[in-house]
């Protein structure tokens, strides 16, 4: 009878730790059921892209389908942006029936919604209009090789981005440094920035420009400026997808071949997602430029890679690039690929 009564303790135990999820004293902590019965103890930290993140003592930060969530309760006010850009300040969430109401506390203020009309939780302050969001990195490839053959290979990429709640700047540098047998084979390099506007919703105009140097095709100087409309047909991190459209001024000056401007069609598309884990990002970034004199011409520029995380804020970056030139200056190869391996630092 003892040994009877001792199992249903030990059941008894075992059955209440998982309610709480871990948690020795949940009366201090935000609660989440699942439509499963599921209850989860921490601290809710944000809902994005309809999941609910909520850091939890036992397995870190989970996220959890907004669908799947039956009730909630949170313990401290928080501050809660809407998708239609109201803030709300000193709120507490509560979801009972699935059916979510904000209070906010010393009033009798109240405010139905739903979890997806929800973006940020104790949003950052460019989320609410106030400075920008800084983000960026710098990587190196660096290849050298003493024996047969002596050859020297250097990549660089520097990349910045800062967002705001209106709108959004990026600038990208890079370049490539080849040495064979003490000859150059390959000299370019590459300085590109854009502007986006924000629209509301998922669409923004933008302007770009860029630079380009490319020694061995020929090439002193590529420069085109345009503006261009956009779109952001997914923001997850499983999935993101962009593509911009828009018209360009093109001139391009040569070393030996003959100068050119024209009119043009320029485009891009970019495809991101982190299927291979937290901090990866497996992408996909093609842009292009048409020429609208010369309709047979066109450049092309498709890159494929990996990002994976090593260290802090340390990463590898595996990518494959195909630059297409179709009006390539006669000795030059309207094709060039390369694969590359990188290592650097994001911030």
């Amino acid at each position: 009878m003892r040994f009877a009564l001792l199992l249903i303790a030990i059941w008894s135990t075992v059955q209440t730790s998982n309610t709480v999820a871990g948690t020795a004293d949940s009366s201090s902590l935000d609660s989440i059921t699942l439509a499963n019965g599921s209850i989860i103890h921490g601290t809710v930290s944000n809902i994005k892209n309809g999941k609910v993140h909520i850091n939890t003592d036992f397995a870190g930060t989970v996220q959890i389908d907004a669908k799947k969530i039956v009730e909630m309760s949170t313990h401290d006010p928080v501050v809660v942006k809407l998708s239609n850009g109201t803030v709300l300040e000193n709120v507490l969430i509560e979801l009972v029936d699935e059916k979510p109401v904000l209070h906010t506390v010393g009033t009798q203020a109240e405010a139905a919604v739903a979890l997806t009309d929800i973006v940020a939780i104790n949003p950052e302050p460019w989320q609410i209009g106030e400075g920008y969001k800084h983000e960026g990195g710098a990587s190196l490839a660096l290849v050298q090789q003493r024996g047969n053959s002596d050859t020297d290979q250097l990549d660089y990429r520097i990349e910045a981005k800062w967002t705001g709640e209106d709108d959004r700047f990026a600038v990208t540098a890079e370049g490539e440094l080849d040495e064979s047998e003490g000859m150059k084979n390959a000299e370019n390099w590459l300085v590109s920035g854009k502007y986006d506007r924000f629209m509301g919703g998922t669409t923004y105009l933008g302007v770009n420009s860029s630079l380009k140097q490319d020694i061995f095709a020929d090439l002193d100087m590529r420069f085109y400026l345009g503006p261009y409309f956009g779109r952001q047909f997914y923001d997850a991190d499983r999935f993101k997808l962009s593509a911009e459209l828009g018209l360009t001024y093109v001139q391009e000056n040569y070393i030996n071949s003959e100068d050119k401007t024209y009119p043009g069609a320029n485009w891009s598309l970019n495809i991101g997602s982190d299927i291979f884990g937290d901090d990866t990002e497996l992408y996909l970034n093609h842009k292009g430029i048409w020429d609208l004199d010369s309709l047979s011409d066109v450049v092309l520029d498709t890159r494929i890679g990996l990002k994976i995380p090593l260290m802090m804020n340390i990463q590898a970056a595996a990518e494959y690039s195909l630059e297409y030139d179709s009006g390539a200056v006669d000795g030059v190869d309207e094709i060039d690929q390369s694969i590359k391996v990188r290592f650097g630092y994001r911030w």
